[in-house]
């Protein structure tokens, strides 16, 4: 591991884990305690609340020192069976335990998490904004459509790599495009990003936030 992607022992952790069952199945929350924008992350499909190299973690911390949000972040054991209703009773429960009033919720989910997020989050008005990458456009065509034309908040960004599996599918979505709606390319990332694991870190800061992109060497396209 170079200098780079070396993780202080902050970067690797969250504030507090908790463990719930959910259809038979243990869903692990990962918590970094901040205000009233909080931000909601779903790993992929059997993914951990940690992620490949802590990168969940260091999403959060990056975001919580930037913004002061709060951070919860959710494994991924039940794909598409999983109960969204639950998981944003999760997170209302959490606001009212730490008196957040008026709190809103940014959404980020990559690969099964960021279908979760397309299908399900026009049913929840708290949730304002969503970055969805790399979602699979080929599995539940009709929910995803649904779900981009129903969204009433104030934002969904949907991010694909240009080698990622989806991405000549894109175009078919594009009459959705919309004020509130952008389809994002990103030039030479793959499903998982790999070898772009800092430009993904910094992602859900500029399409969230607005933050700037200390990588340079990744291209986005908007």
């Amino acid at each position: 591991m170079d200098n780079r992607t070396a993780l202080s022992d902050l970067e690797s952790h969250f504030d507090k884990t908790v463990a719930l069952i959910q259809n038979g199945k243990e869903i692990e929350y990962g918590i970094i305690d901040g205000n009233n924008t909080i931000v909601y992350i779903k790993a992929g499909m059997e993914g951990s609340c940690y992620g490949y190299e802590n990168k969940y973690v260091r999403i959060g911390r990056l975001l919580n020192e930037k913004h002061g949000c709060s951070i919860v972040s959710s494994s991924n054991p039940l794909g598409l069976h999983t109960d969204f209703s639950a998981e944003m009773t999760f997170i209302r429960d959490y606001a009212l335990k730490h008196n957040l009033e008026d709190y809103k919720v940014y959404y980020l989910g990559h690969s099964n998490g960021a279908a979760l997020g397309i299908i399900n989050a026009w049913h929840f008005s708290e949730i304002k904004r969503l970055v969805c990458i790399n979602a699979p456009l080929m599995m539940n065509p009709h929910q995803l459509v649904q779900g981009i034309k129903e969204f009433n908040g104030e934002k969904m960004s949907l991010v694909y790599g240009s080698k990622d599996p989806s991405f000549d599918m894109v175009k078919l979505y594009s009459e959705l495009e919309s004020e509130k709606i952008d389809f994002i390319s990103v030039k030479n990332a793959d499903h998982n990003f790999t070898g772009n694991l800092d430009f993904f870190i910094e992602l859900p800061g500029l399409l969230l936030f607005g933050d700037e992109l200390k990588c340079k060497n990744v291209k986005v396209h908007q």
